[in-house]
């Protein structure tokens, strides 16, 4: 396996263990702003309200993205000892304000600090050996990985502030084409790395708690290729096998819960019609939420969550429009099958 491949797999290992803690933090938060003003009677604080006590719990496992990003690069790389020296650096990474690049350098400087250790303490007893596990090194890799995050933090914290207030003054036509470009981006590999790293900086323009109309770019631009293909087997049954039209109703479900994968069989079969048809409907539906200004306050959620969303109207919008314009596409460009695998 080549370097970076290597480099690759263990980011996407840190990103496969923070994706379900930002949707479960994102839905949460969904939640709580749809029962807000309900009740509970909570045994410590009678007077907590159930939109608020579940918004705290969302906001906190939200809070947990970036230790769970680093800690999981570092696991990666060194395996469970290299757990704690990464949730410390993404905990460093949040605290200190470098953010995403932070946590991601972090990761894998814990990672192969935590390597080096494993080295450099083989000349222990065989009475010790069972200290470094559980003491030497989660407490010197801590320790190590902390004092070479002070320059990360130096050198990425303006350079992350800078990023964040970018995504969140852009207007107009930039608005428009960032929206386009990150809407399309989320359909080429429907789940793979560049899916992921416009993901990534839809998260990057909403850690500030604030609404993001990049975030909802992103997930109209997730939920069309699932929904584009879920329409188009429903519409033109002779473009696909049976098995690919019992594949084709789940995308319903998928698509409205923003979850593209559920596109991707489809994709890989034809991927010189699908992808290109799905990228143009993903990327009207972006155009159109810049152009309303359309807003999501959580980071997934698909349509459960459209209520929550500023100028709401446009995100359905968006999705109709996305969906029809791949649809189309997919049915011009789409061969009938044969004859045989065709379902009368």
């Amino acid at each position: 396996m080549n370097k970076d491949n290597l480099i690759y797999r263990r980011l996407m290992h840190g990103i496969s263990f923070m994706i379900p803690f930002v949707v479960t933090g994102g839905i949460l938060m969904s939640i709580s702003h749809l029962i807000l003003g309900s009740s509970i009677d909570i045994f410590l604080n009678p007077n907590t309200t159930l939109s608020s006590w579940i918004l705290d719990i969302g906001t906190l496992a939200f809070s947990f993205m970036l230790p769970i990003l680093a800690g999981y690069i570092s696991f990666a790389i060194s395996d469970r000892p290299g757990l704690v020296p990464g949730f410390m650096a993404g905990a460093i990474a949040y605290t200190g304000g470098s953010g995403f690049i932070g946590a991601i350098l972090g990761g894998f400087i814990a990672g192969y600090m935590t390597e080096i250790l494993k080295k450099g303490f083989q000349f222990l007893p065989k009475s010790m050996q069972g200290l470094k596990p559980m003491l030497f090194f989660p407490l010197f890799g801590t320790i190590l990985t902390a004092l070479l995050m002070l320059p990360v933090t130096f050198l990425f914290e303006p350079t992350t502030m800078t990023l964040r207030a970018f995504l969140k003054n852009i207007e107009g036509i930039p608005l428009i084409l960032l929206c386009i470009l990150l809407a399309s981006l989320m359909a080429i590999d429907m789940g793979g790395p560049i899916n992921k790293a416009a993901y990534i900086i839809g998260l990057a323009s909403m850690t500030s708690g604030e609404s993001s109309k990049l975030m909802a770019a992103i997930m109209v631009g997730g939920m069309i290729p699932p929904l584009g293909i879920a329409l188009t087997t429903t519409l033109f049954k002779n473009r696909f096998t049976k098995i690919e039209l019992k594949q084709g109703k789940s995308n319903y479900l998928m698509g409205l819960s923003f979850i593209t994968e559920g596109a991707m069989p489809f994709a890989l079969k034809k991927p010189k019609v699908v992808i290109p048809s799905l990228m143009l409907g993903s990327a009207l539906s972006g155009a159109i939420i810049g152009l309303f200004k359309t807003a999501s306050p959580t980071p997934h959620g698909g349509i459960f969550v459209v209520p929550l969303m500023t100028n709401w109207y446009g995100f359905i919008i968006a999705l109709i429009s996305g969906v029809i314009l791949s649809t189309l596409l997919l049915s011009f460009l789409l061969k009938e099958t044969q004859r045989e695998e065709n379902v009368s």
